[in-house]
């Protein structure tokens, strides 16, 4: 069949500002139709889903379109009643097509593949959770997300998808990555490598940068991504760099379409101004959600050279009126790209190319073949338990994460914490914290050198983070980023925290570090051996046998006559994110809807008036330590104290 809807030319995306939601894609004179190949074909999602970030279960299938124009065919390459299907991949000679699928009656999504004439289904995976995101690699395995862990992740407490690999037949099963939250949308960068979307979650912070990994899952790090704004469904263009779907939603991964200079810069650059490091290109659509007055966009992909196909919907009110429609456009750069010329990139000649108004058209990519990258040779050794990072220099980094910046030679920093994320599972209550924190326990310590680098050995495959510590043993700067090691790895690109780039390297301001010169602090421990300390088991029980003597209301019912105003008692009764918690709990873990002054930031003791108090500093600094006298704490519980807090003050 062919396309029912008439098509629509635009000659420059300002002319969005002026479309209505009605009659649009037919009042475009003939003459402006920007035509499209005439011989390549186009595969993508016909969906009734307004939702594309795997958790869609509405009934799709997947179509084509030869040739790329108007007036091309659509025939469908799956016909199924019933499947749920989303994200496919062309195979490298582009004969073939790996997808995911929940079928007809089924009960989880797994990964098939067929042919690009939709013969030949067969499944790849089966079993486990639900699996997403297929890509064919160049070794002739497949990398795909999925939930098969059973791990909940840290904001809406539901299945964390993660990247997995296995061979085309389903055998060979590895995970790759270790997260707290959500890996998914994986992209094959030119060099072999992937770049993803990763969702972090780590307290407060609730962000959607881009990651990068090789296939075995080694050299994780952060790929792109200030903290104020996401990408969703990178692709790459032909020069190498990387157009995406901005925004600043918690899973809204519609808006405007970014193109991120990611040879030079910051891994987490400044937002304004931001042409420094990424341009806009589509900026008057909005990036913050609904209503959407000038439209939206998804998955922008190229077609080769300077043109690109991409779903966009019409301005809409609601979500009700969304409308994803496949179009393509013109990526024209202006400027050499050079110090002196910068270059900078528009969107020109927008142009309608198909659009069925009783389902939404996502995911188109070019059904042909594309060039290969080179296979990453894996370096995962499964005779280990371990790996290793070095880092050169914790005071080579960022000023602009809203965090203190450490000064070499006047801030002493000796050591660093090593902590790890413990996933909550699927069944397991949702109660370890009455803030935004999730469960979490300390490693071990590790001496940090004159220089400001590190050497650690930690568990392999295992989410971890780390704090600087001043010398009160307090977290200078926290790492609000899970990395993890596979076994056997060695990872040293760390010169810092969110270092520059430029020329497509890191730029290190410490290249000798003496922690390389030294063995690893051995930190790779069972997880029985890790630390622990909680409210519930730790803290609670110091709180009731040394504070609450004090900190119980004279006048029941009346927390403003407990000494200073702060009820420490265990009285069961504050509801806190649905659970039920004691008041003292609440009251100190910086989550407190009674008290204008919050006790606790989670995650800075640096900044939190409890720790001021438990250790004589800051703003209790010259009235010696909190409580005094009889029930003073002793040096253990004053630690535990401040541990507890760089923990996240997580009840148990």
């Amino acid at each position: 069949m062919k396309a029912t809807t008439a098509p629509l030319a635009i000659s420059a995306v300002a002319l969005l500002l002026t479309l209505g939601s009605e009659g649009c894609r037919s009042s475009a004179p003939e003459d402006l139709l920007q035509q499209a190949s005439t011989t390549q074909a186009i595969v993508f999602v016909r969906s009734k889903a307004t939702s594309t970030l795997n958790g869609s279960w509405a009934e799709s299938n997947l179509y084509k379109l030869s040739p790329i124009s108007p007036d091309g065919v659509i025939s469908p390459i799956t016909n199924f009643t019933g499947a749920a299907i989303s994200d496919p991949a062309v195979s490298f000679d582009g004969t073939k097509i790996l997808f995911a699928m929940r079928p007809p009656g089924g009960t989880v999504k797994n990964i098939y593949e067929i042919a690009a004439d939709g013969t030949g289904l067969r499944q790849v995976t089966s079993g486990g959770g639900d699996d997403f995101d297929p890509l064919y690699l160049p070794d002739g395995r497949v990398l795909f997300t999925s939930t098969r862990a059973g791990e909940m992740d840290e904001y809406n407490h539901a299945l964390t998808a993660n990247l997995y690999t296995c061979n085309m037949d389903g055998s060979g099963m590895d995970r790759i990555s270790y997260n707290q939250s959500d890996d998914f949308d994986p992209e094959l960068l030119p060099n072999g490598r992937i770049v993803y979307t990763r969702w972090e979650h780590f307290g407060t912070m609730n962000r959607f940068p881009l990651f990068f990994t090789n296939p075995d899952g080694t050299g994780t790090f952060h790929f792109f991504g200030p903290h104020d704004r996401n990408f969703f469904h990178p692709s790459m263009t032909p020069e190498g760099r990387v157009i995406a779907i901005a925004s600043t939603e918690v899973n809204g991964d519609q808006g405007p379409i970014a193109l991120l200079k990611t040879e030079d810069g910051p891994a987490d650059p400044v937002t304004d101004p931001e042409s420094l490091h990424w341009d806009v290109l589509t900026p008057q659509i909005n990036m913050d959600g609904e209503p959407f007055p000038y439209g939206a966009f998804k998955y922008p992909r190229s077609l080769g050279g300077d043109r690109y196909i991409v779903s966009y919907s019409l301005p809409a009110a609601t979500t009700d009126d969304v409308d994803y429609a496949l179009y393509t456009f013109t990526l024209k750069q202006t400027g050499a790209g050079t110090p002196s010329d910068p270059a900078t990139f528009t969107i020109q000649d927008l142009t309608f190319l198909y659009n069925d108004p009783n389902t939404n058209e996502y995911d188109a990519q070019l059904l042909a073949p594309h060039p290969k990258p080179p296979v990453v040779a894996p370096v995962v050794d499964n005779s280990k338990d371990y790996g290793e990072f070095l880092a050169q220099d914790v005071f080579n980094r960022s000023h602009f994460d809203g965090q203190e910046v450490p000064v070499k030679g006047v801030d002493p920093i000796d050591s660093i914490a090593v902590i790890a994320a413990i996933p909550t599972m699927a069944g397991d209550a949702n109660d370890i914290s009455a803030n935004d924190f999730e469960k979490r326990a300390i490693i071990g310590f590790a001496p940090v050198y004159s220089d400001g680098s590190f050497r650690i050995r930690v568990p392999a495959n295992t989410p971890i983070s780390f704090a600087t510590l001043d010398t009160l043993g307090r977290g200078f700067v926290v790492k609000r980023t899970h990395l993890f090691v596979r076994p056997g790895e060695s990872f040293t690109r760390c010169v810092g925290c969110h270092e520059p780039r430029q020329a497509g390297g890191d730029v290190a301001t410490n290249p000798s570090p003496m922690a390389a010169m030294q063995p690893a602090t051995d930190l790779n421990v069972p997880k029985s051996n890790f630390m622990v300390i909680d409210y519930q088991n730790t803290i609670g029980p110091i709180v009731s046998s040394k504070c609450v003597s004090c900190h119980t209301p004279t006048v029941p019912g009346v927390d403003s006559t407990a000494a200073g105003g702060l009820d420490l008692t265990a009285v069961m009764d504050t509801v806190r994110m649905n659970r039920i918690f004691p008041r003292g709990y609440v009251n100190l873990s910086g989550e407190s809807l009674k008290l204008k002054q919050q006790e606790v930031d989670p995650a800075f003791p640096r900044h939190s008036r409890l720790i001021d108090y438990v250790l004589g500093v800051g703003s209790h600094a010259g009235q010696g330590f909190h409580p005094s006298g009889p029930d003073s704490l002793t040096a253990a519980e004053r630690r535990e104290f401040n541990l507890w807090v760089l923990m996240g003050a997580q009840y148990k």
